[in-house]
């Protein structure tokens, strides 16, 4: 956000959904990708869904707490909708896609909703359809679609279907087709199903076009293909005759640096025989590879001879807009104007008609559209909703019933005339970057979300504040006047309010320099008027954030990448509460740095750690010298972990993560009563550590399986908060200071006999592996690969016995 969006951002009633306004939006980022591809461009999916294989291990044989994870909101303000879909025979029933907290299902008109997809390996979805014939039969189409990278790094896991209205599914498949623009079913034959599969977001590969079944999902064959940088964004197929289909290519290359979102390939597509040979449609279209970026389709349910389609630059901004009267054959460009056109169209895209009126069409963008002159003018609907829109759905039974979904959440209108809508909240869906457990009042939450401002919550799910609009990020409470707050948008622009938010000011004065998407703010623990924040260089700001100066040179590396995002930033910063003069400093190009003199002199203490993106540096709060970092990325092999340990102020480092699965790891916070425990939240849950990352657990229950972005822990109320990407904030009550290890480990009866006098049998527990004992301070007492552990020499107390594997059992000796 620039500085001259000020003014504008305190005339918007900051409420719930409320909408953004289109001057204070900024270009989607890529950060969640550059993130996790540095520094080899590329992103593991091989790893990543080898992880969730991994995760069910921990599940299952990793002991940990078993109290559930508590949600804790909003559901007043809610996260991107990516779909939207209705039963023919239902009014009252929607069927919702998110771009990253699964799918749901309301039966009231959206009233009521509930999370019908949490048990899923994936929780990004790309597109819903319902059968015509019979609407228990539901298909969903995983991995967002849309062309940034404001949902997850990751790719959708294939296609996935219900036949019981979507109360148990089933994965049919297609894993490697990355994310998916289209799921539609054969009018005339519910088996036969085509996917429109855009291939993975990141890498060419040929997994991507359009795809056939013709027994329901069971088997599945590729018709379409042009390309390994091209994929099928859109579909539909005739009403009345199954056989006729037409599919919008997308030609899209993507890097963390750079894109190209359109070329030669790009196009609409027709075929007559069921998928077996498709043409080209080119009669009035587009022709240059500049104007063939990402298109949309529609056709009209009441005159299928009437076609739409809705074309984006390859550089973003809009096209045009054509209409067919004679089923494809020829095609005339219709008006624009009005339409919101921004620099990325792509991140729309879909065109609706109206299923009675062929001349009524609805069109995504910033702001939402309706023409109802078959395209020769438009305006704007939906004028007090979220921007952003991605999907609309008229009902057939009742036109007077649209909803729309969009970057807020869920509107419908019932009017039949969409001026307004009606938001419909009580979606967890929303998308958070960080989270501030208030340490005033550990009741209450704020956190930083994406395209939703930065938040808090009064204690309820469904009562939670906006702050500030466009992407929230760092929101800190002064650890001793309560009404004290420093808030952060996207790219490093710092706020702060004397009066708990009432009043927001800015709070830039000299700084310079780009900052990341998201630029670390830090408060002094010993005087909260002092922070520090980073760009190229560390600033300090004391005597509260009037003004900043700069105390360090540039601790970034000289020839970083230039590109579409900014790269080459300090990523994280932490101050000792050992003595604040000592603070270090992680970067997103992989350096480490520490000031142990205030800022005076640096030394960068980077060797012994892999070359990746540094998420978070943490201070061990029990031991002076020690220091915590963990890393973003996949390992690729490589033998060192995410998670690393120095005792010594980073002169040396210990890796302390290996036999957590290969995972990006995001933050971790140390726990400041119990020596050595450690939490970390990784793209697939939070993990607890012991002894300093010796061992690792799953930490809770009922923790939805997505990004966990960041962490909190207030020390006095031994809370734990989580902020996913998808699903709202999540909070944990941890045991308290006098908890000791053996009521952190529980036992399953793999170990036997336990309690033991003489010797122990581990065959079960340990297969092949060799097995260390630890004592209840974890002291090292033995190893060996025997099944059979002599005890009988060992004093009575209480052991830990941990495998190789990464598994430690409880055990009692007598």
């Amino acid at each position: 956000m620039n500085i001259k969006f000020l003014p504008i951002f305190f005339l918007i009633t900051l409420v719930g959904c409320n909408k953004t306004t289109p001057d204070a939006k900024m270009y989607p980022s890529d950060y969640l990708l550059a993130q996790r591809s540095f520094p080899s461009g590329k992103i593991n999916l091989k790893a990543y869904r080898a992880s969730l294989t991994q995760l069910d291990n921990y599940r299952q044989k990793n002991r940990k707490f078993s109290e559930p994870w508590l949600f804790k909101g909003p559901t007043n303000i809610c996260g991107r909708v990516t779909d939207i879909e209705m039963p023919i025979d239902d009014v009252e029933t929607i069927i919702a896609g998110t771009a990253s907290g699964g799918v749901y299902k309301s039966e009231n008109l959206g009233e009521d909703w509930e999370q019908i997809f949490d048990d899923q390996p994936t929780q990004s979805i790309g597109d819903i359809t319902i059968s015509k014939a019979n609407t228990n039969l539901i298909y969903v189409g995983t991995g967002e679609s849309n062309g940034g990278g404001g949902a997850t790094a990751y790719d959708g896991l294939g296609v996935f279907k219900s036949i019981d209205a979507g109360m148990s599914w089933r994965s049919l498949g297609l894993e490697s087709v990355g994310s998916i623009g289209r799921v539609a079913i054969d009018p005339e034959d519910d088996a036969t199903v085509f996917v429109a599969a855009m291939g993975s977001l990141f890498q060419n590969n040929p997994d991507r076009g359009v795809f056939r079944s013709t027994d329901g999902g069971e088997s599945w064959e590729k018709v379409l293909f042009r390309s390994d940088s091209t994929g099928a964004i859109d579909l539909v197929i005739h009403p009345q005759d199954g056989k006729i289909i037409f599919a919008a290519l997308w030609e899209r290359k993507r890097s963390p640096y750079n894109r190209s979102y359109g070329g030669e390939t790009s196009g609409i597509y027709r075929s007559t025989d069921g998928g077996d040979t498709w043409s080209e449609l080119t009669a009035g279209l587009p022709s240059s590879p500049e104007d063939k970026g990402r298109i949309g389709l529609a056709i009209s349910e009441s005159h299928p001879e009437i076609l739409y389609a809705y074309y984006a630059q390859s550089e973003g901004q809009i096209s045009g807009l054509f209409r067919s009267d004679d089923g494809g054959d020829t095609w005339t460009e219709k008006s624009v104007e009005n339409i919101s056109n921004t620099l990325f169209m792509w991140w729309f895209g879909r065109i609706t008609v109206n299923p009675l009126n062929p001349d009524e069409v609805y069109v995504t963008s910033l702001t939402a559209h309706r023409s109802q002159d078959g395209g020769d003018s438009w305006s704007e609907i939906f004028e007090n909703a979220h921007v952003d829109h991605h999907a609309f759905f008229i009902h057939p039974l009742d036109t007077n019933i649209v909803v729309n979904g969009n970057d807020g959440g869920v509107y419908v209108s019932t009017s039949g005339d969409p001026i307004q809508g009606k938001f419909l909240p009580g979606m967890s869906s929303l998308q958070f970057y960080t989270c501030e457990i208030n340490p005033h009042n550990p009741d209450l939450i704020l956190g930083g979300s994406q395209d939703n401002g930065t938040l808090k919550s009064d204690s309820s799910i469904d009562n939670w504040q906006q702050l500030l609009p466009g992407d929230g990020f760092r929101v800190l409470v002064h650890p001793d006047f309560e009404n004290i707050i420093y808030l952060e948008t996207q790219r490093g622009n710092i706020f702060y309010s004397e009066d708990g938010g009432v009043t927001i000011s800015p709070s830039i004065m000299g700084l310079f320099g780009e900052g990341n998407w998201n630029t670390p703010i830090a408060l002094d623990p010993i005087d909260g008027f002092t922070l520090y924040t980073g760009r190229q260089n560390l600033f300090r700001s004391i005597l509260g954030p009037n003004s900043w100066d700069s105390i360090s040179p540039s601790l970034v590396n000289p020839d970083n990448p230039t590109g579409r995002i900014t790269f080459g930033t300090i990523s994280t910063i932490d101050v000792s509460t050992h003595s604040n003069g000592v603070i270090y400093v992680g970067t997103d190009d992989g350096n480490v740095w520490v000031t142990q003199d205030a800022g005076s002199t640096y030394n960068n203490i980077s060797e012994g750690l892999p070359e990746r993106w540094i998420t978070s540096v943490v201070h061990d709060p029990l031991e002076a010298s020690g220091v915590y970092v963990t890393v973003s990325g996949f390992r690729f092999g490589e033998t060192e972990s995410q998670v690393f340990y120095s005792d010594d102020y980073g002169e040396s480092w210990r890796d302390i993560g290996r036999t957590l699965p290969d995972i990006p790891v995001n933050d971790i916070v140390a726990d400041d009563l119990l020596d050595g425990k450690v939490y970390i939240a990784t793209d697939i849950g939070v993990f607890m550590g012991e002894n300093r990352g010796d061992w690792w657990s799953l930490l809770g229950e009922d923790l939805p399986q997505l990004p966990v972005l960041d962490l909190d822990f207030d020390s006095a109320s031994r809370r734990l908060a989580a902020a996913t990407h998808g699903r709202g904030i999540y909070t944990y009550d941890l045991p308290n200071q006098t908890s000791s290890t053996t009521e952190l480990i529980e036992t399953t009866g793999l170990i036997f006999p336990n309690p033991a006098s003489d010797e122990i049998n581990v065959s079960k527990f340990a297969k092949d592996a060799a097995v260390s004992i630890y004592d209840i301070n974890g002291q090292h007492i033995l190893t060996t690969s025997q099944k059979l552990i002599k005890v009988a020499s060992m004093a009575s107390g209480t052991f830990l016995v941990k495998s190789e594997d990464g598994r430690v059992e409880r055990i009692v000796k007598k």
